[in-house]
């Protein structure tokens, strides 16, 4: 099944000032889901950003709150999976799409959690395997095999972009390609 960017929902997740910097290859993940929102941005494809206890992890990164813009929505959250936090829950079924990306860290602990539970309440899960990292690859690697063995599909950022965009010429192609791509 292909990404839809008429059903799909960005959902980062915990990309923060004192986490993203200790996990493997930081400015990866930072660059990847930055590339993710602001090509979410510019298709019209909806998303939420999650801080795992922010005031003990900082708020989200800078490159990503710039990327997402003055009207983005960040919410906190103190369980590891987004889907038993309540508000967030809301805020994913109020947009009404069925295709959760999911992207951020830590991979074998938020990304798993969520992933998997999104996928037991009827969503489809794809989890943006270069936009999410852990602090120890192994966990990251061990987690995506998990993932995948649950049926849940394991892409890449530029799948995501690909998929959304669905065809080359047209002017957005264009412009994403050259900003986000090349």
């Amino acid at each position: 099944m292909l990404m839809d960017k008429n059903n799909s929902l960005l959902l980062i997740i915990d990309v923060q000032e004192r986490l993203a910097p200790v996990m493997d290859s930081p400015r990866e993940i930072i660059n990847n889901c930055a590339r993710l929102l602001g090509v979410a941005g510019k298709l019209g494809v909806p998303f939420l950003i999650t801080e795992q206890n922010p005031h003990g992890l900082g708020q989200t990164m800078v490159d990503l709150r710039r990327e997402a813009g003055e009207n983005a929505r960040y919410l906190s959250k103190m369980h590891f999976s987004c889907a038993r936090e309540p508000e967030i829950m809301e805020a994913i079924r109020q947009n009404g799409r069925k295709q959760i990306i999911i992207a951020g860290a830590e991979t074998h602990i938020c990304i798993v959690q969520t992933a998997i539970e999104l996928k037991a309440m009827g969503f489809e899960v794809f989890v943006v395997s270069n936009a999410c990292s852990s602090r120890d690859p192994v966990q990251s690697i061990v987690a995506l095999q998990r993932l995948s063995g649950d049926g849940i599909d394991i892409v890449t950022s530029e799948m995501v972009i690909f998929e959304w965009l669905e065809q080359a010429g047209t002017p957005e192609f264009k412009e994403i390609i050259r900003k986000y791509v090349i």
